[in-house]
């Protein structure tokens, strides 16, 4: 390169005229740890309309209640009466998720996520949600939100027990 033409680029770096761009911008903290979280929860009836029978969906939100990814969902037509699940942006999306159909008796429900979005991509390291929700009527539903963190160190929780979901159990485990 010239002597000109440094002195113009020069020039253009210091008052921006060229623009950068990157198709990956890197995480907000910098790091995405790859790893797991399992969750359990063992359900209860809420005195629903059509309890035992029962619907319900486990998803992941971002701090900031941005929907990540869903991790259960047991609903098959009566899905619209999972409103929370749907109102969080999840597009009724399942991808990886387990799925299956309405449930007729209450038990234990695990699951797991992998730190990815609906992408396949691992997500930035920070504060999550796992977010709840069972439905045993068309009008009303219980839900219930528990707060990990995911990053370099392990995270397990015990929740208090809330309606509907008990024994809540959450381990994030980095690899």
């Amino acid at each position: 390169m010239n002597r000109k033409g440094k002195f113009l680029l020069t020039i253009s770096l210091l008052f921006g005229l060229i623009a950068c761009t990157s198709t990956n911008p890197p995480a907000e903290n910098g790091v995405k740890t790859a790893g797991t979280l399992n969750v359990s929860t063992l359900t209860s009836t809420g005195n629903g309309d059509f309890s035992p029978k029962h619907i319900v969906a486990i998803w992941i939100e971002n701090s900031s209640g941005k929907f990540v990814k869903t991790l259960l969902v047991n609903a098959q037509v009566r899905r619209n009466y999972l409103k929370k699940w749907l109102n969080s942006n999840s597009s009724a999306n399942t991808t990886d998720a387990i799925s299956g159909a309405t449930l007729s008796s209450y038990g234990t429900l695990t699951c797991s996520w992998n730190g990815t979005n609906t992408s396949g991509a691992v997500v930035s390291d920070g504060t999550y949600k796992v977010c709840m929700e069972l439905s045993e009527s068309d009008t009303s539903s219980n839900s219930s939100t528990f707060t990990f963190t995911k990053g370099t160190a392990v995270d397990s929780q015990t929740p208090a027990n809330q309606p509907c979901f008990s024994s809540v159990s959450l381990q994030w485990t980095p690899q």
